[in-house]
C-alpha cells in the first residue's frame, strides 16, 4: 500500500512522481530575468554560467544536519571531488520552531553557509520549500501550523499561503541577496517539493500562482522549477535524454545515491552509482545532484519516523567526514564531465554514426557531438570484461593490432577532434581520460589505464611540436602516444610536448593512484598532487605551497607524492606516524535525576496547558518528542475500566503518582484495575518522530498527531476495540458498479484478502472488499467502525446499504453503526475501493469500537518536553547496581577523551541496554536513540568535544539501566592530519 512508513514504498512513490511529472510530462525550468540572465542562462542543450557552457555537477547535503563548525570542511570536501554545485533544502521548522521566532545564527546561518559556498568557487541549487519531505520531522512544517483553524498545506488555502509569506519575508531575503547576479552563489530556486501536482513549469492551482508571485516579488532573478526535475535512483534510465521539444537542459534534482535506510559502505556501491552517473553523462544528461553526498545528523528532535540520529545515507562522505569508496567515483565521473562540458552542454546525438566502431555486439555505443568536440562511450551492461577491437575510419593505424578493455559494467569513454588550445587539438583518445587541467600555459591531461592497458593519444598541432621523451612520437602536425602502461606505476608515467608557446603534458596512472589524485585551484592557479589519500586546505604563502593532508587512521602508512606545479614537478614526502585510538571509554561515577515528576501528586501545574480534552503533543509550544497529561478520574466502584482516548506514539500510565501501565498510544485504549474514589491520573507520552507526509495535501491538524488528542472516555469492563479479519476481495470493472451495491458474498467467488496487500498490480482499478462483524454484546448500542487509513477512494456499505464516502489515502475516518436491529446480529462489512495510482486496498488494519455510552474524562493538563536536561540543581550519585528505575530519568557524567596532535578521533555514544531517549554532550543534543540504522550508537562531532573534561547528559523515557553505555571509538573515519609546506622555487 502506499505506507510511506516503508522504504520500498517510498521509492516507488517518488519513482512515480519522477515518471508522472518529471519525465513524460513537464521538466521545465522558468528562465532568468533579464538582469541575470549573462551569469545563469540555459537552452535546450545545456547551461551557462557566467556566459560559459557548464556542466552543473551537484553534491546534496543539509547545513540543518551539520555543525556550522564543520560546514566548511564537508564543504571542501565536496569541492575536492570535482563538484562544483550544492543543492540544499531550507527547513521551515529549522529556523521557525516557535511562531514567530526566526533564528539565522550558528547552525541556522544560511547566509553564512552560502558565503562558504561561494568563498570555494561553487555554486547553489536552493530549494525554499515550503515542504521539504527530507525523512524530517513532519516534512519541515513546523508544529504550531497544526494548531491553526482551517488550515489546509500544499493548498490554494488562505491560512497556509499567509504563515508561508511570513516564513518567506524572512528567509527569501537570505537566499535572494546571493543571487549570482548579485555576486553570490545560487544559481537555482526550486519552489515547492515533491508536490503531487505541479513539477517543473506546472502550475495546477493559485498555490503555484501565489508561491510564484511571492518569490518574484521579493527578488527572484534566477531560473526557478516546481517540486523537482528527474527524481530517481537511476535518472538516465536506459534511454538517450535528448528532447528536441524541451527548452531546457536534463538536469537531476535527486539522483538517490544510496539510501537513508543505510550506514556505510556496501560492496557494490560504487560500481552500481558510478554506472548510474555515467549514463546520464553518456545520454545526454547537462547534470545531475546526488541526494545525498553527505548525509549528516537528525540533532535534537529533527528526525522523522523512518530513522534517528544518523541520516548517513551510506553515501560518499560518512556522517563522521569520513571518505567512502563511493566518493572517488563520483569524483572521477565529476572531473571529467567539468572537463568537457563545453561537448556535453552544447551537444547532439550522434550514435547511429559510431554504431559500428566495435564488432562485438556485447558493447553498446552511444555519442555526443558538438562544436567542441566528440565524445562516444563504449557500454558494457554484462558481467565480464569485454576486449574489443575497434573500426574507426582514419584511425586505422593507430588501432591495428590493438584491444580496448571495457570492465564488467563500466561506460568508457573515447574523445575525439577536443580542442586543447589553439595550437593543439585532441584527435583521438583512446584511454580513459581522467580530467584536464589548464595551468599558465601549460594543459595537464591525467588518463588511467592499468597495466598493460594501450595508452593511446594522438594531437594535431597547428606546427611541428617539440619533445623531450622519445616515447612521444613527434610528426609534422600531429604527435603520438602509443605506449603500454607499465605494471610498476606507483607514480604517473609522464609525456610531455609543446606546440609553439603551449605545454601538453600526459599523468598517466592507474585507478588507484587517480584516487589519490587532487585538483586544487588556489591563488587563481590551478596545482596537481598525486599520491594523498586526501588534501584539503591548500595555500601559497611566501613561495610555499601549503597543504593540509588527510590519511584515515586504519592506513598511516609513509606516502610518496609529487606536486605538479604549470611547469614543475615537486616530489614530497609524508612520513607514517603512530594514529591508534582507544576504542572504549567506559562511563562511570553516574548521577541520577527524576524525570517522572509530571507523575508526581505534588506538582505544580500552573503553567501547564488546560483544555476540557487533551491537546497533541504541541499545543503548548513544545518541540520536543515529549509530554505529560493530568487528568482526574472519579470511579464509582472496584473494578476493570477501559480508558479511551486518541493517540499517537508510546506512552505510560502513572495512578495516583505509580506506574500502572505501559501504554500504546496508538491504540487507543488502556484497561486499568480501580478502585472507588477519586484518582489521579498522569500519562507519560513520547515518539520517535513525526511522519514526513510526502505527498500529502489537506489539513494537518489531526494527521499524525502525537500524545493523547480527542474526546477521553471511560467505562468499566472493555477492552472494547478489536481489529477485524477473515477480509475478502473481488474486482469490479468499473467505478459505475458501486452505484450497484456489493455482490452477494460468496467465498468461491472472493478471494481471501491480506490487509496492506496491494491488488491492482500498482495500475488503477476497482474492487469490492468483504469481512463480517461478529455480533455484539446484549445491550450495545453503537460501535464505530474505524479506518486508519484506504487507499485511494473507499465507499462504506452495512448490510449492502451505502452508509459512508471517504476520498484519500492515508486519512483516518470513522462510520457509526447505532441500527438495534442491526447490531443484534452478525454485520456484512463491504468496502468499494477506488485506485487511480500504484498501489492499493486497505492500507491499515480496521478496527470496531463496542464502548458505546461512555463516561467522558475532562480537565486535562498538558506539559510538554523532557525537563531541563542542563539543570544544576537536583542531582543524586546512582548507585548502578541497585538501580531498578521503570519511569523517565536523567542520567549525567563526565568524561575525557584522549587526545594526539595531528589527528581528528571520531568518538560515538553507545546506548546498550537503554529503551528511548535522547543525548547531550557539552550542551549538545545529539539526537534520538535507538538507532533503526546497522550501527547503534551516536555521533559526536569533533568540534562539540573539548580536550579536558566533557559532560554527557542522558534522558532515557523507559528508565532503563545506565551502567553498559559507553563511548566508543569509530577508528575507520578517524584521520591524521599533516601539515605540509612544500618550496615551489
Amino acid at each position: 500500500m502506499k505506507l510511506h512508513h516503508y522504504i520500498l514504498t517510498v521509492i516507488l512513490l517518488l519513482s512515480a512522481f519522477t515518471k508522472v511529472h518529471s519525465q513524460s510530462a513537464n521538466d521545465h525550468i522558468f528562465p532568468a530575468s533579464a538582469v541575470a540572465k549573462p551569469y545563469i542562462d540555459f537552452d535546450s542543450k545545456g547551461f551557462m554560467v557566467n556566459g560559459k557552457r557548464t556542466f552543473i555537477v551537484s553534491a546534496g547535503l543539509e547545513y540543518a544536519r551539520i555543525p556550522h563548525e564543520l560546514w566548511y570542511d564537508r564543504l571542501l570536501k565536496i569541492k575536492r571531488a570535482g563538484f562544483n554545485c550544492i543543492e540544499i533544502y531550507t527547513i521551515w521548522n529549522f529556523h521557525e520552531e516557535h511562531e514567530g521566532k526566526f533564528n539565522f545564527t550558528g547552525d541556522h546561518d544560511l547566509g553564512k553557509f552560502l558565503d562558504i559556498v561561494k568563498d570555494l568557487g561553487m555554486y547553489a541549487i536552493v530549494r525554499v520549500g515550503p515542504y521539504y519531505c527530507a525523512e524530517w520531522d513532519n516534512g519541515g512544517y513546523p508544529i504550531w501550523l497544526k494548531f491553526k483553524k482551517g488550515l489546509h498545506v500544499r493548498e490554494d488555502n488562505k491560512p497556509f499561503e499567509k504563515y508561508v509569506d511570513h516564513f518567506f519575508d524572512h528567509l527569501l531575503p537570505v537566499v535572494f541577496q546571493r543571487q549570482i547576479n548579485k555576486g553570490g552563489a545560487v544559481i537555482l530556486v526550486q519552489l515547492e517539493n515533491e508536490h503531487p501536482s505541479g513539477w517543473g513549469t506546472i502550475m495546477p492551482d493559485g498555490y503555484f500562482k501565489h508561491l510564484q508571485s511571492k518569490a518574484l516579488q521579493m527578488g527572484m532573478q534566477v531560473p526557478y522549477f516546481f517540486s523537482g526535475l528527474h527524481h530517481a535512483s537511476d535518472p538516465a534510465g536506459d534511454d538517450k535524454l535528448d528532447d528536441d521539444k524541451r527548452p531546457n537542459p536534463w538536469f537531476s534534482t535527486e539522483f538517490w545515491a544510496v539510501w537513508y535506510s543505510q550506514y556505510g559502505a556496501k560492496p557494490g556501491d560504487a560500481g552500481l552509482y558510478d554506472r548510474r552517473t555515467w549514463k546520464i553523462i553518456a545520454h545526454g544528461g547537462n547534470g545531475y545532484n546526488y541526494y545525498m553526498a553527505h548525509g549528516g545528523s537528525n540533532f535534537g528532535y529533527t528526525n522523522n519516523d523512518e530513522d534517528a540520529a544518523s541520516y548517513d545515507y551510506g553515501t560518499a562522505i560518512g556522517q563522521a567526514g569520513d571518505l567512502r569508496p563511493i566518493y572517488y567515483t563520483f569524483k572521477r565521473a565529476a572531473w571529467f564531465s567539468r572537463s568537457f562540458q563545453e561537448v556535453l552542454e552544447n551537444s547532439g546525438s550522434v550514435s547511429t554514426a559510431y554504431k559500428d566502431i566495435v564488432a562485438d555486439t556485447a558493447l553498446k555505443i552511444s555519442a555526443r557531438t558538438s562544436p567542441a568536440g566528440d565524445l562516444i562511450f563504449l557500454d558494457n551492461p554484462g558481467a565480464f570484461k569485454v576486449s574489443a577491437s575497434l573500426n574507426i575510419k582514419g584511425a586505422e593505424d593507430l588501432l591495428a593490432g590493438k584491444t580496448i578493455n571495457v570492465q564488467s559494467k563500466e561506460i568508457y569513454p573515447l574523445v575525439h577532434n577536443y580542442k586543447l588550445n589553439d595550437d593543439v587539438m585532441l584527435d583521438w583518445a583512446f584511454t580513459r581520460v581522467f580530467g584536464i587541467v589548464k595551468q599558465a600555459n601549460t594543459t595537464t591531461i591525467i588518463v588511467d589505464a592499468e597495466p598493460g592497458d594501450p595508452l593511446l593519444l594522438r594531437f594535431n598541432t597547428k606546427d611541428k611540436a617539440l619533445s623531450k621523451p622519445t616515447t612521444v612520437k613527434v610528426g609534422n602536425n600531429d604527435v603520438l602516444i602509443d605506449e603500454k602502461m607499465p605494471v610498476a606505476a606507483d607514480a604517473p608515467v609522464e609525456f610531455t610536448f609543446t606546440s609553439g608557446s603551449q605545454t601538453i603534458r600526459v599523468l598517466a596512472m592507474n585507478r588507484t593512484l587517480t584516487d589519490k589524485t587532487w585538483i586544487i585551484e588556489t591563488e587563481g592557479k590551478n596545482y596537481i598532487t598525486t599520491g594523498l589519500n586526501y588534501v584539503g586546505d591548500a595555500s601559497v604563502k611566501n613561495g610555499q605551497f601549503k597543504i593540509t593532508a588527510e590519511t584515515p587512521l586504519s592506513s598511516n602508512a609513509a606516502q610518496k607524492a609529487i606536486l605538479y606545479t604549470d611547469n614543475k614537478e615537486i616530489d614530497f614526502n609524508i612520513d607514517a606516524k603512530k594514529g591508534s585510538q582507544q576504542q572504549t571509554i567506559n562511563l562511570s561515577n553516574w548521577q541520577y535525576k527524576n524525570a517522572a515528576v509530571g507523575a508526581a501528586s505534588n506538582v505544580n501545574t500552573s503553567t501547564w496547558l488546560k483544555s476540557k480534552a487533551p491537546q497533541p503533543m504541541g499545543a503548548d509550544g513544545d518541540i520536543t518528542a515529549d509530554a505529560w497529561y493530568r487528568t482526574t478520574l472519579d470511579i464509582p466502584s472496584n473494578g476493570k475500566y477501559t480508558l479511551q482516548v486518541k493517540g499517537g506514539g508510546r506512552g505510560q500510565a502513572f495512578i495516583d503518582g505509580k506506574p500502572a501501565a505501559k501504554w500504546k498510544l496508538n491504540d487507543n485504549e488502556l484497561s486499568l484495575d480501580l478502585k472507588q474514589g477519586k484518582h489521579t491520573l498522569a500519562v507519560f507520552a513520547a515518539h520517535d518522530g513525526r511522519d514526513k507526509l510526502a505527498a500529502y495535501l489537506g489539513p494537518i491538524d489531526e494527521v499524525d498527531s502525537k500524545g493523547l488528542f480527542g474526546n477521553a472516555l471511560i467505562k468499566k469492563g472493555g477492552p472494547f476495540i478489536t481489529e477485524l479479519e477473515n477480509w475478502y476481495v473481488t474486482k469490479a470493472a468499473k467505478k459505475e458498479d458501486v452505484k450497484q451495491g456489493p455482490p452477494a458474498f460468496d467465498a468461491s467467488a472472493y478471494k481471501k484478502y491480506k490487509i496492506g496487500a496491494d491488488v491492482f498490480n500498482l495500475k488503477e482499478g476497482y474492487a469490492w472488499f468483504h469481512t463480517t462483524i461478529p455480533q455484539q454484546q446484549a445491550g450495545t448500542s453503537k460501535i464505530t467502525i474505524l479506518f486508519k487509513s484506504v487507499d485511494e477512494n473507499a465507499t462504506v456499505f452495512i448490510n449492502g446499504k451505502q452508509v459512508a464516502h471517504h476520498d484519500g489515502w492515508n486519512q483516518p475516518f470513522e462510520v457509526n453503526i447505532t441500527d438495534a436491529e442491526a447490531l443484534r446480529r452478525p454485520i456484512d462489512l463491504s468496502v468499494f475501493i477506488e485506485n487511480y495510482s500504484n498501489e492499493g486496498g486497505i492500507d491499515q488494519p480496521v478496527k470496531i469500537n463496542a464502548i458505546g455510552d461512555a463516561t467522558a474524562v475532562t480537565g486535562w493538563q498538558l506539559k510538554g518536553g523532557p525537563g531541563d536536561a542542563q539543570a544544576v540543581q537536583g542531582w543524586a550519585k546512582l548507585d548502578v547496581a541497585k538501580q531498578t528505575n521503570s519511569v523517565p530519568a536523567f542520567y549525567r557524567t563526565t568524561f575525557s577523551v584522549p587526545q594526539l596532535p595531528g589527528s581528528t578521533f571520531i568518538w560515538r555514544f553507545d546506548p546498550v541496554g537503554l529503551g528511548h531517549g535522547s543525548v547531550w554532550v557539552n550542551g549538545h543534543n545529539l539526537g534520538r536513540y535507538p538507532e533503526k540504522l546497522d550501527i547503534k550508537s551516536l555521533y559526536i562531532p569533533e568540534c562539540w568535544l573539548k580536550s579536558g573534561i566533557n559532560q554527557l547528559v542522558v534522558y532515557d523515557e523507559d528508565g532503563s539501566s545506565i551502567n553498559k553505555t559507553r563511548i566508543v571509538a569509530e577508528e575507520a573515519a578517524g584521520r591524521l592530519i599533516n601539515k605540509i609546506s612544500i618550496p615551489l622555487n
